[in-house]
């Protein structure tokens, strides 16, 4: 059985992740350019050179580019922090209010012309809302939009 006491058990911070020969070739070829500026002189482009072919780690590299300008490969990124998403409050459409008065409305219109005109009120609540759930060609709302 294997010892596995020193392993981490979570996820592992992004400096923390080990590189590979890539990005060590990759940040001495990045020393070389700014060498190439003028940027560096001898003495510090083979120090950190050796630094960086030596590096385990992501921060290993990045600690090579603190002081130095683009290309750095291996700069630390600071992201800004996401706003929290908020819920929109749900709103009552504005019809929902009228209702009553439009019923009580096409009775009296009922009452005065002598025709059925108040199931018109019902008629329109059973086609009507689904009108107003309409989000585009993509469907109705609850459905997904992919």
């Amino acid at each position: 059985m294997s010892d596995t006491g020193n392993l981490p058990t979570g996820p592992v911070p992004d400096g923390q992740l080990r590189v590979g020969d890539a990005e060590r070739h990759k940040a001495a070829m990045a020393l070389g350019e700014h060498f190439a500026t003028g940027r560096l002189d001898q003495q510090e482009y083979d120090d950190r050179v050796q630094a960086a072919y030596a590096a385990h780690t992501r921060t290993d590299l990045q600690r090579l580019f603190l002081d130095l300008p683009e290309p750095a490969p291996f700069r630390v990124t600071t992201t800004p922090a996401a706003a929290p998403v908020r819920p929109r409050p749900h709103r009552m459409p504005l019809f929902v209010p009228v209702l009553p008065l439009l019923l009580v409305a096409l009775i009296v219109a009922s009452i005065f012309t002598r025709l059925p005109l108040f199931p018109l009120f019902f008629v329109w609540l059973w086609f009507g809302p689904r009108r107003w759930a309409w989000r585009g060609p993509r469907g109705y709302v609850g459905h997904r939009s992919w």
